[in-house]
């Protein structure tokens, strides 16, 4: 009983295999890039990585903006933006399609991260100071697409024209009316002139 188990538990493992494999793929630095202690550009650089460098992306935050990455014997944070990674036989920023590469998600605790991979730094005796800073305001990186809002053809024209939502047409207020022997009839505009 004890052999079938572990023969479960070895096939199992096989079957593992290829997924850890995917989640271990190399991908590359798109340009010169700082490989960070923590996912911002206010953190202190561990290292500076040529173009084309190869790296291990282990998880990026969950709007794929930073990705953790080990890079030759150093590990530390990379903007997404500045990495490329193989899909569908291009490669492709993984800020763009990270949740298609099905790349992990992970979150970013200061005090832990240094002390497993830092505790030799000289920045790592001013952790506290770290912890305790207060957080740059989020920024837009210059070069992400703007929301747009969503764009509709009109039929006759060529370019697409922004969606507008359907209300109704304002109507003009309709002067009162007044009746004779005829029937309605409109009102004139009263002219008003000067009290007496």
């Amino acid at each position: 009983m004890k052999k079938l188990g572990a023969m479960g538990l070895l096939m199992l493992s096989l079957a593992a295999l290829p997924f850890v494999a995917q989640a271990q793929q190399l991908a590359y630095t798109s340009k010169e890039v700082h490989l960070r202690a923590g996912p911002g550009r206010d953190y202190p650089v561990v290292a500076i990585l040529p173009a084309g460098f190869e790296i291990s992306v282990l998880g990026c935050l969950s709007s794929y903006s930073w990705c953790d990455v080990l890079a030759a014997s150093s590990r530390g944070w990379v903007y997404a933006g500045n990495i490329y990674y193989p899909y569908q036989g291009s490669n492709v920023p993984v800020l763009n399609y990270g949740v298609q590469l099905g790349i992990a998600v992970l979150s970013f605790i200061l005090l832990d991260y240094w002390a497993d991979h830092y505790h030799d730094r000289p920045f790592y005796r001013q952790r506290e100071q770290w912890v305790h800073r207060p957080r740059p305001l989020q920024q837009v990186h210059p070069g992400a697409p703007r929301p747009q809002p969503p764009r509709q053809i009109r039929p006759g024209t060529q370019h697409p024209q922004p969606a507008q939502p359907d209300r109704p047409k304002a109507q003009r207020p309709q002067a009162p009316q007044k009746t004779g022997a005829d029937g309605p009839r409109p009102q004139s505009p009263r002219q008003e002139g000067p009290r007496k």
